[in-house]
C-alpha cells in the first residue's frame, strides 16, 4: 500500500510539472506573437514616416523652383522662364525624390506625384 501511495504521490508531481511546463510553452508563443506583432506595425510606421518625408522633400524642392523663378523675374521682366531655361542660366532644378515630373504653370511648380 505505500508503494501505492508512493506511485500516487510521483503522478501528482509528474502533472504539476507537466502543467508548469504547458504554461511556460504557452507564455511564450503568446509573448512571441505579441513581440512580433509589434515589429510588424513598427515596419508599416516606418513606411508611412519615409513617405511623408519624401512628400516634405518634394515640396521643398518645389519651393526652391519656385524661389528661384522669382529671381528669374527680378532680371527678366514678366517673361516665365521654363524649367530649361532656369537651368539654363545657372539655377539648380531639383528632383522629385520619388520620380515625379515638375512642371511650371505660371508661378507654381507642380509635381506628377505629389499635387
Amino acid at each position: 500500500m505505500k508503494r501505492r501511495l508512493a506511485i500516487i504521490g510521483n503522478a501528482h508531481g509528474m502533472s504539476f510539472v507537466a502543467v508548469l511546463a504547458a504554461l511556460l510553452i504557452a507564455a511564450v508563443l503568446y509573448f512571441g506573437y505579441f513581440k512580433f506583432q509589434g515589429a510588424m506595425s513598427e515596419r508599416s510606421s516606418g513606411a508611412t514616416a519615409i513617405d511623408a518625408s519624401r512628400a516634405v522633400a518634394c515640396r521643398s524642392n518645389r519651393q526652391t523652383i519656385e524661389r528661384s523663378i522669382a529671381l528669374w523675374l527680378v532680371n527678366h521682366a514678366d517673361e516665365l522662364p521654363t524649367l530649361a531655361a532656369l537651368e539654363a542660366e545657372g539655377f539648380s532644378i531639383p528632383s522629385c525624390p520619388e520620380g515625379g515630373r515638375y512642371e511650371l504653370r505660371d508661378r507654381q511648380v507642380r509635381c506628377s506625384v505629389h499635387r
